[in-house]
């Protein structure tokens, strides 16, 4: 999608970009404080940190940082007049020599409180480690509406060591567009064959926090083009929904299209007419004899020649032949090695019925795991496509994974990758993952399908594996599949020296199963869990107990797939979730979450406890259903056990963390 965004220039005078130096003090560091050896304006132990005039990118003076000791932590800082609700891009210059320990380096980190001054969030870009030139650190935040004070700090990570240098440290405020659209059908890639859509969809929502100008005074419009150009449908003057809250759907109705590519324009409108922002959707009239190895179909499923399919896989490091005898001796059908295949490894995945989520997320110059034949940005594009050539028409590919949870800073080369691999591969969608759940709409127009990755165990509830699943949905309108990864690992093979290691553990059985059952419950279409590799590094459960425990996982989910695939609509019925007592019901409980399919006559209903609660849930085949759900038969199929229906409802109790799948049956059947 492209945006070509006016808006600013014509009304906002009041949102212009406020300069850096408005908003840090002394961000080069050239003023040193009157009665310290710090620069003025910054907070910082004297001990670690101290003015530096020998060494600077640019000015007279840098902050230099130096520690020995790996059990102190310091930061240097400063409060900033930043506005609750506003968008930021926080950046500095780092140097570093022999930065060394667990965690990512010499970095930069913008935190917020809530009125009653707790901690509220913050933003923490990765950092620089070992010995490097000046390098730019950045990150952009959103600030809540709900932040209070807000802190800006230089810092290392905690239980580091070494010498870093900080300079030229800025922030300056983000404008976003007041207008997102979301084109919801055609779902993929805007496409379109002779069975249709017959119409586009385009969600619009109106984001005016940037702005001084009431809703009321806007309208929205749209225009449909051929592939030559020509004006073929549009409408304007639409006006859009009274609040921002609200989204404005667009239903369009698609005339007969040529085969091309054809321009589907939104554009939001000014009181005179005149067009403030405009959006544009490619619809792609694909050939009918065109039949893609891999596609996403209207509902967000992915097909392979034409079969649902629902990805269960694993992150790995690298394919051989060792492992994938282990991995093939179970229901997972895919895998996500970091190492980029060779030929001979994707011709072994092939051999023992793998499928392959192929990763160039490390093609971006200047990232920590670029490979060295990337050395500029130039370099990008010719080593993306020379991989997807080669490797395009291979029977083990499935996808193609473009980042991994690069920040939003990267957004036009995120773009530019997903634009590259689109095009010269018509046949697999792309894939991208995030632990940045709340931004995901910002990068809807870098991915096919998305994931992000919640790993609670050890830090968090494991509900916050249905949590991030259901925003993630939400951050995309439910018009990008999900294929999550759930958390099998230890966080203490990745931080052992913080404070919380003594809290960390591997995910139980349990665990494991209601966080991979709550990802599918809340939409996800695709589950990759992180990581095969740590299942051997894992201290506290042996490879064979955790292996065997996900081999269980893997195939009840597999076994379930063609029912969770499904897309039949159930006649007549509709279904309540009721907490409480029949006689005194209550809201459905926050702890459940369910999913209802419809498959060969039969209903189902998949529900999973996320471990915040426990209790008695009552699911009722809801008034209205023409009778034909009032005498149905139920039986709950995680233990094969037939229960009873009392005037329609179903009673079943919830332990912590457990899973019940019914299946119901009409009387008739």
């Amino acid at each position: 999608m492209m945006i070509r965004f006016l808006f600013s220039a014509v009304i906002l005078a009041t949102a212009a970009t406020a300069g850096a130096a408005e908003l840090v003090v002394n961000g080069g560091f050239e003023e040193a404080a009157a009665k310290a050896a710090g620069p003025a304006a910054w907070s910082g132990d004297p001990a670690v940190f101290s003015l530096d005039r020998e060494v600077k990118r640019s000015g007279e003076a840098s902050l230099r940082y130096e520690n020995s000791d790996a059990n102190r932590y310091r930061l240097a800082g400063q409060k900033v007049p930043l506005q609750p609700g506003r968008k930021y891009r926080v950046s500095a210059w780092v140097k570093t020599d022999g930065i060394a320990g667990q965690e990512s380096g010499a970095t930069i980190c913008l935190e917020w409180q809530g009125p009653d001054g707790k901690w509220m969030g913050g933003s923490y870009p990765s950092g620089v480690k070992g010995t490097s030139d000046w390098r730019q650190v950045e990150t952009i935040t959103r600030l809540p509406k709900e932040a209070g004070s807000v802190n800006l700090a230089c810092y290392v990570r905690k239980g580091m060591t070494g010498t870093a240098w900080f300079d030229d440290v800025e922030i300056e405020r983000v404008v976003d567009p007041p207008m997102r659209t979301v084109l919801l059908s055609p779902k993929y890639r805007g496409r379109i064959t002779s069975d249709g859509p017959k119409e586009a969809s385009v969600r619009v929502r109106l984001d005016l926090t940037d702005y001084d100008v009431p809703i009321e005074n806007l309208k929205l419009g749209w225009s449909l083009s051929s592939a030559d150009g020509t004006r073929l449908a549009g409408n304007a003057g639409l006006a859009p929904s009274g609040t921002q809250e609200v989204a404005t759907d667009l239903q369009i109705p698609l005339p007969a299209l040529q085969p091309g590519r054809n321009d589907l324009a939104v554009q939001l409108l000014g009181p005179d007419q005149k067009v403030l922002q405009e959006s544009h959707h490619p619809l792609d009239r694909i050939a009918d004899d065109f039949h893609p190895t891999c596609t996403i179909d209207g509902h967000g499923r992915l097909l392979v020649e034409g079969k649902p399919f629902l990805p269960l896989g694993m992150y790995w490091s690298q394919i051989n032949e060792d492992d994938l005898k282990t991995y093939a001796d179970s229901k997972f059908n895919c895998l996500m090695p970091y190492g980029s295949p060779n030929v001979e490894q994707m011709d072994l995945a092939q051999r023992y019925g793998m499928k392959v989520i192929y990763s160039v997320k490390d093609f971006y110059a200047g990232t920590g795991h670029s490979p060295g034949f990337i050395k500029t940005e130039e370099d990008e594009k010719p080593n993306v496509l020379n991989r997807v050539e080669r490797f395009r028409d291979h029977p083990a590919l499935l996808a193609w994974y473009l980042n991994d949870e690069l920040p939003q800073s990267y957004l036009p080369r995120l773009e530019a990758h997903q634009q590259w691999v689109s095009e010269a591969d018509p046949n697999h969608p792309t894939w991208v993952v995030l632990y940045q759940f709340r931004e995901v709409g910002a990068y809807i127009n870098t991915f096919d399908v998305i994931g992000t990755d919640p790993y609670p165990i050890g830090r968090a509830p494991a509900s916050e594996a249905a949590l991030w699943t259901a925003e993630t949905r939400r951050q995309v309108e439910g018009a990008r599949p999900l294929w999550q990864v759930p958390q099998v690992h230890n966080w203490i093979n990745y931080r052992k020296d913080d404070g919380k290691s003594a809290d960390y553990r591997t995910p139980t059985y349990d665990e494991m199963r209601s966080m991979a059952w709550q990802c599918l419950c809340e939409g996800a279409t695709g589950l990759v869990f992180y990581s095969w590799f740590d299942l051997n590094r894992n201290p506290d459960v042996p490879f064979d107990q955790q292996w065997g425990e996900l081999k269980r996982i893997a195939a009840e989910i597999d076994r379930f797939a063609p029912i969770l695939l499904s897309v039949d609509e159930p006649p007549a019925f509709a279904l309540e979730v009721q907490g409480g007592t029949p006689d005194k019901p209550t809201d459905a409980p926050a702890w459940l979450h369910y999913v209802v399919r419809y498959h060969d006559g039969k209903a189902y209903v998949f529900a999973v406890n996320d471990g915040d609660g426990a209790g008695r849930v009552h699911f009722r085949i809801a008034a209205g259903a023409d009778g034909e759900w009032g005498g149905a038969a139920a039986r709950d199929l995680t233990d094969d056990r037939r229960t009873n229906l009392s005037d329609g409802v179903l009673a079943a109790d919830f332990a912590p963390l457990s899973l019940h799948v019914y299946e119901l049956t009409r009387a008739e059947d």
